[in-house]
């Protein structure tokens, strides 16, 4: 019968697990919201000692991969570790949305060019 409590308390403790936030960012959302894109990476960490982060790098190369020729807004990043009695693994989930990488020109824009180039195409389009 001990034979099986011990059994019962083993196995609770290694399939007990803890998940937290570490850090959530977000950029502002835009209001065109057609496509979006989303990519994870993540690290097993034994007892947790990590010694670097290179398992972040690839993540924005996922994310152009996914929106090739525009521009990606509204990014909303999560870092969470999940612990696992003595092993850890760290996630980091990033999402957003992929958008023209034509800007549409303001009323702002009309005031205030960025260029000598804009300022002379503004001045065209008023004519």
């Amino acid at each position: 019968m001990k034979s099986v409590y011990a059994s019962i308390l083993a196995l609770s403790l290694f399939f007990t697990s803890c998940a937290s936030v570490n850090s959530v960012s977000l950029t502002p959302i835009p209001s065109q919201r057609s496509r979006q894109v989303k990519t994870e990476v993540s690290k097993w960490i034994f007892l947790g000692f990590s010694f670097d982060n290179d398992f972040i790098d690839p993540i924005v190369n996922n994310l152009k991969q996914q929106c090739p020729n525009g521009i990606i807004s509204g990014v909303f990043t999560k870092d969470e570790t999940i612990s696992y009695l003595l092993v850890f693994k760290k996630r980091v989930v990033v999402t957003g949305f992929c958008g023209s990488s034509v800007a549409k020109n303001t009323a702002a824009d009309k005031r205030h060019p960025t260029s000598a180039g804009e300022e002379s195409e503004l001045n065209e389009m008023e004519q």
